[in-house]
């Protein structure tokens, strides 16, 4: 298949966020850590932007200083679960220490040692999905201690049920920054002429690549991928993966390929038809519609 979709299309939610995660890396650079959260629902393009930030700060050179250290947080939070997670992050062996406050003495120690200045905790959500109320307390308190303790700020991204975190320790909430919403394009106004922009982009990289396929303006089209997505880059991003998979013989992404592509990559569950299928109409209401069932299933009153 031809990698067409493959380059990440910079978007407006993109830029913003990307921007506050570079003004907060340079803040610490100057002595002035910050703990910064990122919320928004799934397939918004959370993990592909803290990706790209990553790649944007390689390590110089093996065994070098690491500016930017990611962890996934535990899907089952015990009390050795986050700090072994952490210490998994920079190939550290967890058997080498036989308790959680050795363990989390030794991740604190590495990060100062290598010079980390940018910590990420994705999926932070996790920390409160399956933990009872003093663990995720204990959770609260290794942010906490790991932010005090290095000279690294932390960013924590996931769904917006993370900012819970921050109700179970007062003293991490004093410490953190306002959260950061990334939240999907809304149907109307200025978030919608920013949705219309990213699905233009991506149409025009489509077309530069040699498909026939809509004009980057196209009203209609881009109605019928919003009841899609939902507003939601990255699932913007996974439908025209599926349609170079669905038209690659004739390099037409016309609505049938469309309608294939939502099909295999998507269920449907925020819509009842296939948005693509143009004997079915889509009206102001579904958008509004797939937009306030996304948002509340990410937690968040509409």
């Amino acid at each position: 298949m031809s990698k067409v979709m493959n380059p990440l299309v910079c978007h407006q939610r993109f830029n913003v966020v990307q921007a506050e995660i570079e003004a907060v890396l340079a803040r610490t650079m100057d002595g002035d850590p910050q703990i910064l959260p990122i919320v928004g629902p799934t397939r918004v393009g959370k993990s592909k932007l803290l990706a790209s930030i990553i790649a944007s700060h390689p390590t110089a050179e093996p065994g070098g200083p690491r500016r930017i250290v990611s962890v996934v947080s535990p899907k089952h939070l015990t009390g050795r679960a986050l700090p072994d997670a952490c210490l998994t992050s920079i190939g550290m062996s967890t058997a080498l220490f036989r308790n959680h406050v050795l363990a989390t003495d030794a991740f604190i120690k590495a990060i100062n040692k290598q010079s980390t200045r940018l910590l990420i905790f994705d999926e932070t959500q996790h920390m409160l999905e399956r933990g009872g109320r003093t663990t995720v307390r204990a959770a609260a308190d290794f942010i906490k201690l790991v932010f005090d303790q290095t000279r690294a700020s932390i960013v924590l991204a996931g769904l917006p049920t993370l900012l819970g975190l921050f109700k179970e320790n007062e003293q991490l909430a004093d410490r953190a920054l306002s959260p950061i919403q990334y939240y999907p394009y809304q149907w109307q106004g200025t978030d919608y002429k920013h949705f219309r922009s990213a699905l233009g982009s991506a149409l025009e990289h489509l077309a530069e690549n040699g498909w026939d396929t809509f004009a980057f303006n196209d009203a209609e089209f881009a109605r019928r991928m919003y009841v899609a997505s939902a507003g939601r880059y990255g699932l913007i991003h996974k439908l025209f993966v599926e349609v170079q998979l669905v038209g690659q013989a004739d390099k037409v992404a016309g609505y049938e390929a469309f309608t294939l592509a939502y099909q295999r990559g998507v269920i449907g569950r925020l819509i009842d038809f296939n948005p693509f299928d143009i004997q079915q109409a889509v009206q102001v209401e579904h958008m509004a519609l797939v937009y306030a069932k996304v948002m509340q299933e990410a937690g968040v009153r509409v």
